[in-house]
């Protein structure tokens, strides 16, 4: 890993100091503009590699840890790459199968998750491998170190991708669990994953996602604050662009933004669907006793874009209040809890914001113990003040 980062630092630094210099050149007309070309060039580009190798230093993490997560990094460059091409290699529509949530499966799932599942098993550094697309937890007969425990959704808003909108994955790392050893017959193995498996997100030691869009976004933390890193496709690594990052409060910079799926209000409790119709007029929000105040008096703005990864980077970036809520159809929730809510959750609490469930939005997603390995779960997940908001109008 070290050899690795220190030859990316070396090609990315000379990357982005060459584009620098041709940026300063084509504003020469402009001297303060020349004059902030100028001072970037003497910018350092640091990596995920160098990032990962700095968190190792500092013993936030151990090297098993760092190659583990250095892998699931090359395997999202891959996906990126798989995502980008899709429709010119005829990567696009449905497989003809279901997955062990039973979700149409696409065929970038199937693609993305053999990615994910060739490459970690190859670093040797991870026991158990839980995936969306496999019904059992996949257990790695040859562990060099490590034996975490790595969970992951290859593509999350994957029927977004035939037309070409904002998808994703997610990966959460949980610590080592001594019960699922490889030695033993297969039944009792896959008895020892399952419960190794099932443990609350209070366990994990790494949670993050990569958003495929108009750039590649890698969001990580390791229970130090969330890093983002950009992908520079001109020397193949991903290069800081995020530091400690803080979910925005409104009045501090961050936006009245309310995220839902508004077609399944109607199966929503009712108190829950008034509270979302309270907050698109004034009126309405005074006539439900919702204390505008925080937004000058203005309703808030609707987005959503119907994957989890891209409408919980703009939360994150922007504000705002993300809901996954239970419904009629659905009373368990969508999401499912090991490698979607828990890893968001815990992003979203390394950046000063809140995930919660329940009647009254008063559970922590990171306190659940799962009882199944693909079980699905509710969330309400935002910065700190609208998520209390949500809980003051639901008590």
């Amino acid at each position: 890993v070290g050899a690795r980062a220190r030859r990316a630092c070396r090609r990315c630094y000379k990357s982005s100091r060459s584009h620098r210099h041709s940026q300063a050149r084509s504003s020469a007309l402009s001297a303060s503009s020349a004059s902030s070309a100028s001072s970037s060039n003497d910018s350092y580009a640091k990596t995920l590699s160098i990032w990962l190798l700095e968190n190792e230093r500092d013993d936030v993490i151990d090297t098993d840890l760092a190659i583990l997560l250095s892998s699931i990094a090359s395997a999202c460059q891959q996906i990126s790459s798989l995502v980008k091409l899709a429709p010119l290699q005829g990567n696009t529509g449905a497989a003809g199968t279901e997955n062990a949530s039973g979700d149409e499966v696409k065929k970038l799932d199937v693609l993305a998750n053999e990615v994910f599942v060739n490459t970690l098993r190859s670093t040797g550094r991870t026991g158990i491998i839980v995936t969306e697309e496999e019904e059992q937890p996949v257990a790695i007969d040859v562990v060099s170190g490590g034996d975490y425990i790595a969970t992951f959704d290859p593509i999350d808003g994957s029927s977004n991708l035939d037309a070409a909108v904002t998808s994703g994955a997610i990966f959460g790392v949980y610590h080592p669990n001594e019960q699922c050893k490889v030695d033993a017959s297969m039944d009792d193995v896959l008895e020892q994953c399952l419960t190794a498996v099932q443990q609350s997100g209070e366990a994990l030691a790494a949670s993050g996602y990569c958003m495929f869009s108009a750039s590649a976004v890698f969001m990580i933390t390791v229970g130090n604050g969330v890093y983002g890193f950009t992908l520079d496709e001109t020397c193949g690594e991903f290069i800081l662009t995020h530091e400690k990052l803080k979910i925005p409060e409104m009045g501090q910079g961050g936006q009245a933004i309310v995220s839902c799926n508004l077609g399944n209000t109607p199966l929503w409790d009712p108190k829950l669907a008034k509270y979302v119709d309270t907050l698109y007029s004034a009126e309405g929000a005074a006539a439900a006793g919702l204390d505008l105040k925080h937004n000058k008096d203005k309703p808030y703005s609707y987005r959503y874009i119907g994957a989890l990864v891209g409408d919980f980077h703009r939360t994150l970036l922007y504000g705002g209040i993300w809901l996954y809520p239970p419904d009629s159809k659905a009373p368990e929730g969508k999401a499912r809890l090991l490698y979607e809510v828990a890893p968001i959750g815990m992003i979203a609490e390394q950046a000063g914001g809140m995930a919660t469930f329940g009647d009254k939005a008063e559970k922590r997603v990171l306190d659940v113990v799962p009882k199944k390995v693909h079980q699905k779960h509710p969330m309400f997940v935002g910065s700190k003040g609208e998520v209390e908001r949500l809980q003051k109008f639901l008590a």
